[in-house]
């Protein structure tokens, strides 16, 4: 057996399908075996390998016993002179395996390698290749040094940023996300450290490794796309204290004898001061919109009640007294012509508690999350957050001091909350490609194709137009897939983009290891749009959000800009 493949997934049924997926086609020609270990996961995903993946062994675990032990339930069992790890929620080029295993057998000495690693937007993640976390080398990447000098190969030695990330390089620690090791330096350095529950493990086997005398290499041959954080997905706070204790481990278990003279009390504490800084730094970008609403909110019911209370309004203050008392209503002239006599701590309650019921509105609707820049929604969450105010001001008599005020904040509020996301969404706009219509192309044949070209005749997209489909070489037969008609080959992919004029393409979770290979260059087509349908898709039985909207169901692997 040439090379195992050993996969851990945990509540990620379909960035697990989709992963498999491009891992088939990659150990395609190849002697190779395939293992999924569930970590008891509650989403179906151990299901979905068994009845889609007959072929994959799956080995199921009966509680989440973390990234190292689930890992080593399969390193057990694994047959292959090469043994991969290889994270679900990645997709790997159609030749990944091919040049990490050619790698190895050309270099005997080299215990593990790994490829480039790119983030969905084709960014290289920097933790592709990477330093033991040393004492130095730890204190330039905790106090900023290595960003302000990211080409000194001492102080940016932590992320390696002084190597040219095109060139092949003997490195320190790679990836666990995708880690080629040979078999026999597994034998003899053993499996994962199961002291690590999630994160670190990868380099405590990389310094294993490295301290048997097997060398490190970082290649970049080929390159995976790794949807960073997706397998690993949690609570912030129960993050940073995993990651906080796996370097913890990592130092006491091995820094300690190298560095005798160096105190490793002073590590422990740099690790867990770089820890609350990271959460600070992440809680800031969490809050970041919720504190510009805040503002917006407290200006809006200040301009409602400088609005309400104008000495301009009097007049009409008076008008609506007067209709009032027609119908046998009693209405205090002093209510209308100036605002209660609130104290500082009364004037505190009114604007801290509207603006907390506005702000948890906003969080009930998702305008902190997949809709925050909807205008539309920021309307409904105004309007949803002064209802709930007019309900509670019944409860509270002395609070109860003018609906006109309550309606002016509304008013303000719609303009300023929604005008602003209004904004975002017009300068969004302006950054497109310019044409007036975007004209896509459909790469992939298969049954997830066939039923998105129907989709999209069904329901039509007023903003695109889905020129044709692009097919396999090997099915150069097909003339039509879903009324749509096939245009061209992948290997005719490069002149039908030019000659199609075409802005998106679109692949299939089956095509999608072709993306891959061509994520660099993009085709030769400059601003080019690399999308895919999820993988989930032809599981729908109903309209997203998205849908009903005229948005396109597809994940953004590659932006236009």
């Amino acid at each position: 057996m040439q090379l195992s493949v050993v996969l851990l997934s945990y509540n990620t049924r379909e960035l697990t399908e989709q992963a498999l997926w491009s891992v088939l086609a990659a150990i395609e020609g190849m002697s190779a075996e395939v293992f999924v270990v569930d970590n008891a996961s509650v989403d179906g995903s151990a299901d979905m390998v068994e009845e889609q993946f007959p072929h994959v062994h799956l080995l199921r675990n009966e509680s989440n016993t973390g990234f190292a032990a689930g890992n080593n339930v399969a390193l057990r069992e694994v047959q292959g002179r090469f043994v991969l790890l290889l994270n679900t929620d990645t997709i790997v080029r159609r030749n990944t395996f091919e040049c990490l295993v050619h790698f190895m057998e050309q270099n005997p000495q080299a215990g593990a390698v790994g490829c480039k690693i790119l983030n969905p937007d084709g960014t290289l993640q920097l933790d592709s290749r990477r330093g033991f976390p040393t004492p130095v080398a730890a204190f330039c990447k905790m106090s900023g040094l290595s960003r302000f000098l990211p080409d000194h190969p001492t102080i940016a030695r932590y992320n390696m940023t002084f190597l040219d990330p095109e060139q092949p390089a003997e490195v320190d620690v790679l990836s666990g996300s995708c880690m080629l090791v040979r078999k026999e330096a597994m034998d003899e350095v053993g499996l994962l450290d199961e002291d690590y529950f999630m994160y670190g493990e990868d380099i405590d086997w990389c310094y294993r490794i490295h301290r048997a005398g097997w060398k490190i290499f970082y290649i970049p041959d080929t390159e995976i796309v790794h949807f960073r954080g997706e397998s690993g997905r949690g609570v912030p706070l129960r993050v940073l204290y995993r990651k906080s204790k796996a370097m913890s481990i990592f130092v006491g278990k091995h820094m300690k004898d190298r560095y005798r003279f160096f105190p490793p009390w002073l590590l422990q504490v740099g690790i867990a001061l770089y820890g609350v800084l990271r959460f600070g730094a992440k809680t800031a970008r969490v809050l970041a919109l919720p504190f510009v609403d805040a503002l917006l909110i407290l200006c809006g019911l200040g301009l409602g009640l400088t609005v309400r209370y104008h000495e301009s309004l009097v007049p009409l203050m008076y008008q609506v007294e007067r209709f009032s008392q027609q119908f046998g209503l009693h209405v205090e002239p002093t209510r209308w012509l100036a605002p209660p006599p609130y104290s500082t701590e009364q004037w505190f309650a009114v604007y801290a508690v509207s603006t907390l019921v506005w702000l948890l509105s906003f969080y009930a609707l998702g305008l902190y999350g997949r809709r925050r820049f909807s205008p539309s929604w920021a309307v409904v969450g105004v309007s949803l957050g002064f209802a709930l105010i007019l309900t509670l001001v019944f409860f509270f008599k002395a609070y109860n001091f003018s609906r006109l005020a309550a309606g002016a904040a509304w008013g303000c509020n719609v303009l300023l909350l929604a005008g602003w996301r209004l904004g975002v969404r017009w300068l969004s706009s302006k950054r497109g490609s310019g044409h007036d219509r975007v004209r896509a192309l459909l790469v992939g044949t298969d049954c997830q194709a066939q039923r998105f070209a129907d989709y999209w005749s069904e329901y039509g997209y007023l903003e695109c137009d889905l020129v044709g489909v692009v097919c396999d070489d090997s099915d150069r037969e097909e003339e039509v897939v879903a009324g749509r008609p096939v245009v061209g080959t992948t290997g005719e992919l490069a002149n039908l983009l030019r000659d199609y004029s075409i802005d998106t393409l679109v692949f299939v979770p089956a095509t999608l290891a072709l993306a891959l290979e061509h994520m660099q260059n993009r085709w030769g087509v400059e601003g080019l749009r690399v999308c895919m349908v999820p993988v989930d898709f032809a599981r729908r039985t109903e309209l997203t959000e998205k849908d009903k909207k005229g948005r396109l169901p597809l994940v953004e692997i590659l932006p236009s800009n």
